[in-house]
């Protein structure tokens, strides 16, 4: 004979409810305490009628063919453990009732028939309660098994799932190869990603840098040419103060003249012209040097364009007679050495008139004084 199979583990779900209490009427008196032992015993009797205290242990693959008998006997083991919760409520007790009723004290009766009533009442409401109560244990049962068979379903797939085949053994192996590739190619692409990002950060890094070098020497250079100015200042006011103070000294000392009064008047409004026309001579200065710099520019990139022609002309003409030679040689082997002479000889005349051109084109040295400011400044 088989011997009986556990039944596996399950777990219980909460239903959000609180747990089933018995409900006691508040009129009866409280019943004795059983003692320890038989208190014990009623414990273990629960435990032993609980379904999480039959199915504790995990099912086995020698007995799945007990499995709707097993079945059955769960659900009457189920049924045995709501009646024995039902019967461990404790009844309600009329022992209260039927004393009253004894008692001849008429005024009594009235007070315990409303007190009978609010019993039935209470007695009412607890068996509805007891109802409620039971169909929620049901429900709960019901719920339990229900889990339990979606438990068995799992285990028996993954039973199934452990059945392992070659062909899926090869099927995953071709997978973790594609996986594989794929891998290496993100990781190529991340990394390739990364040096392009690296590359893009150091130009960067550089074009801050040299325009960083370019805003110190332009701050260097201000600096420089503010202390120059502010030397320059200090400079002028001294020998200004020094022509003061000899102006003053002279007038003193000549007695207030008015001929050396309206000579150093004089003087100063020669300082002053002088000074516009310092001015104006170097605004002069700049516009002449504007001047030369764009000739210079025009000049040049004329002299690079004709360059460019004389080289074109003289690469054709080069091209030209080495196909003539070309010709000659193809035509008159004999007259090789003839031939090449005067082509040595044409060759030596197209170089002659060549370096004649490019002298030609030579820039002219500009003269290194200018008469016209050489005259101002002999002016000044």
């Amino acid at each position: 004979m088989d011997e009986e199979k556990p039944l596996p583990p399950f777990a219980r779900t909460g239903t959000g409810l609180p747990a089933p209490k018995p409900v006691r009427s508040r009129t009866d008196p409280p019943p004795p305490a059983p003692p320890e032992k038989e208190r014990n015993v009623l414990s273990r009797r629960l435990h032993s009628n609980t379904v999480s205290g039959r199915i504790n242990a995990p099912a086995t693959s020698h007995h799945h063919h007990h499995h709707h008998h097993h079945h059955h006997r769960h659900r009457d083991r189920v049924r045995e453990t709501v009646h024995s919760a039902t019967e461990l409520r404790p009844p309600i007790s009329f022992d209260l009732l039927r004393r009253d009723k004894k008692t001849p004290d008429s005024g009594r009766r009235g007070s315990n028939s409303q007190a009978a009533q609010q019993q039935q009442q209470q007695q009412q409401q607890q068996q509805q309660q007891q109802q409620q109560q039971q169909q929620e244990e049901e429900q709960q049962q019901q719920r339990d098994i229900e889990e339990w068979q979606a438990q068995q379903r799992a285990y028996a797939e993954r039973e199934a799932r452990r059945r392992v085949k070659p062909e899926d053994v090869e099927k995953a192996k071709a997978e973790n190869l594609q996986r594989e590739e794929q891998l290496r190619a993100t990781l190529k692409h991340v990394e390739e990603l990364g040096m392009s990002s690296t590359r893009q950060l150091d130009d960067t890094y550089y074009a801050i840098l040299e325009k960083a070098s370019i805003l110190r020497s332009t701050i260097a250079g201000l600096q420089q040419l503010a202390e120059e100015t502010r030397r320059v200042d200090t400079q002028f006011d001294q020998d200004t103060k020094s022509i003061e103070e000899n102006t003053k000294s002279n007038i003193t000392a000549f007695g207030g003249f008015e001929e050396q009064e309206k000579t150093i008047n004089e003087l100063v409004d020669r300082l002053k012209i002088s000074k516009t026309e310092t001015q104006k001579l170097n605004e002069r200065l700049e516009a002449a040097r504007d001047r030369v710099e764009a000739f210079e520019k025009r000049e040049n990139a004329r002299q690079s364009k004709r360059r460019k022609q004389w080289h074109a002309t003289w690469e054709s003409a080069v091209g030209v007679v080495v196909l003539l030679v070309a010709i000659l040689i193809l035509k008159n082997h004999r007259g090789m050495v003839r031939s090449l002479e005067g082509v040595g000889q044409s060759l030596a005349a197209v170089g002659d008139a060549a370096n004649e051109q490019v002298s030609r084109l030579l820039p002219s040295p500009s003269p290194k004084e200018d008469p016209y400011l050489q005259r101002l400044f002999d002016e000044l």
